[in-house]
């Protein structure tokens, strides 16, 4: 990490962000940083409509879905991602893309199967990895319970980065960009397929 002039913070809570600066809060101490931008990434608020609906939910104000991702006392009414609460989730999968694509797979398949009168199918999520980039030639991953970083994890987030996107168009598009791009970041160019 000091080699990207990267920090980590624990036990440290964002006091104040400014345009210009963030104030960060660590033993009753405060100490501020100037930055050129702030992205701030905490946090998830339920959307108003949900919070107005009169269904079932879990203590953060999640729809209870059952295994099959259909409200509770709603069959014909799906629910996934960041609005639903499934109880067969372990906490760090919660609220994740990760978990959204995984159940939009299953919500796909129960919604046909509905439409069709077949049974409906439940499913056992699991942690497929996390990866972050760490500028344009390094990046950290965590999979199987192993973290790797350096450019061999840039690789690797590469290559669990394409094989989750949607479809192979998107896949040769993205992969084409950054083997022929090279390691600097540019937007995505149409191939003229």
């Amino acid at each position: 990490m000091e080699e990207s002039r990267g920090e980590v913070h624990t036990r440290t809570r964002v006091a104040r962000v400014t345009q210009k600066s963030l104030t960060l809060e660590h033993n009753g101490r405060e100490t501020e940083i100037e930055a050129a931008g702030v992205v701030w990434v905490a946090g998830v608020r339920i959307n108003p409509l949900i919070e107005n609906l009169n269904i079932e939910k879990g203590k953060r104000g999640l729809i209870v879905v059952e295994p099959t991702l259909q409200l509770r006392g709603h069959d014909n009414v799906f629910a996934l991602g960041d609005i639903a609460f499934y109880p067969d989730v372990v906490p760090t999968l919660a609220g994740t893309a990760q978990l959204a694509l995984q159940q939009a797979h299953l919500c796909a398949r129960n919604v046909r199967a509905f439409l069709r009168g077949d049974e409906l199918k439940s499913k056992h999520f699991v942690e497929l990895g996390e990866a972050v980039s760490l500028g344009t030639h390094h990046a950290a991953v965590l999979t199987g319970g192993k973290v790797m970083g350096g450019p061999l994890a840039r690789q690797a987030r590469f290559a669990m980065y394409t094989a989750r996107l949607p479809t192979w168009h998107h896949r040769l598009r993205v992969g084409a960009s950054w083997f022929f791009e090279g390691t600097q970041p540019r937007p995505l160019q149409p191939l003229g397929f």
